[in-house]
């Protein structure tokens, strides 16, 4: 059952931070929420800038082979590029060293998470016929109340999906989700995604993504947009429960230099 379909009990039962939800009585603001919302999503796709930042990362997997759980700690430029000539809703991102060097962490050490920036997408006006919402009702975070919408993707018709991937396999990762949003500039606060149903292909029987906003401003521009400032991933791999913490600061636009050198005649 997805976080559509669940009762208020049921709802606090998957997920403790909607224990004190003041429930919707009726669906009347949903339509509304969803035009706001995904015209932000959208003007922040259409226009998005490239961008770079420090991404501070704790991983924890917990081997039931070992006394105590294994630790990691690491440091990266993380870096959201948007693809020319690319569909909407699509960012590419990754990582690099501080000489600019591509990284990739090491699979074999941690459970490797990435790709939040994008998350918002399921509410890009474009691609929400391809998912179910309902309006949950309201719910104090941070001093202020927000709306609480929950959505679910079809399966059947979902183009912008997830992977995962364990050795040699990987699957196509449908998820649910559940997002907080600012009544009065209707931005997304908050964002929680769960996978639909385990996947039992790669191993992968629970995962849970927790993300955080802040509004960010550039110095070398005016433009102001909402970036992940810590996520939280949770889940069950095979046998291993993985925790993994994202710290996001120093936000700042990122320009590609090419140099083009001649030969002389």
């Amino acid at each position: 059952m997805t976080f559509v379909d669940m009762t208020p009990a049921e709802l606090a039962k998957a997920a403790p931070e909607l224990k004190h939800l003041e429930p919707a009585e009726s669906q009347d603001m949903l339509p509304q929420i969803l035009e706001r919302v995904g015209a932000n999503v959208a003007a922040f796709f259409d226009d998005f800038p490239n961008t770079t930042c420090t991404e501070q990362v704790t991983s924890m997997v917990d081997d039931p082979l070992r006394v105590a759980p294994w630790h990691s700690n690491a440091k990266y430029n993380y870096l959201a590029l948007a693809q020319a000539g690319a569909k909407k809703g699509r960012l590419r991102e990754f990582r690099t060293d501080d000489k600019g060097a591509l990284v990739q962490p090491d699979a074999k050490e941690a459970v490797v998470t990435q790709g939040f920036v994008s998350l918002s997408v399921h509410f890009h006006p474009d691609y929400q016929p391809d998912s179910r919402f309902r309006y949950l009702g309201r719910e104090a975070m941070e001093k202020q109340y927000t709306y609480v919408v929950a959505f679910a993707q079809r399966p059947k018709v979902a183009r912008q999906v997830s992977r995962a991937q364990f050795l040699s396999q990987n699957v196509t990762i449908f998820l649910q989700g559940v997002a907080w949003v600012d009544p009065a500039s209707f931005q997304i606060l908050r964002l929680r995604t769960d996978i639909e149903q385990p996947e039992s292909s790669v191993s992968l029987l629970k995962e849970t993504t927790q993300i955080f906003y802040s509004e960010v401003s550039f110095r070398q521009s005016d433009k102001t947009l909402w970036l992940p400032r810590e996520v939280t991933v949770t889940g069950h791999l095979d046998k291993y429960n993985f925790h993994n913490q994202h710290r996001y600061a120093d936000y700042r636009l990122f320009k590609v230099q090419i140099e083009q050198t001649r030969n002389k005649p």
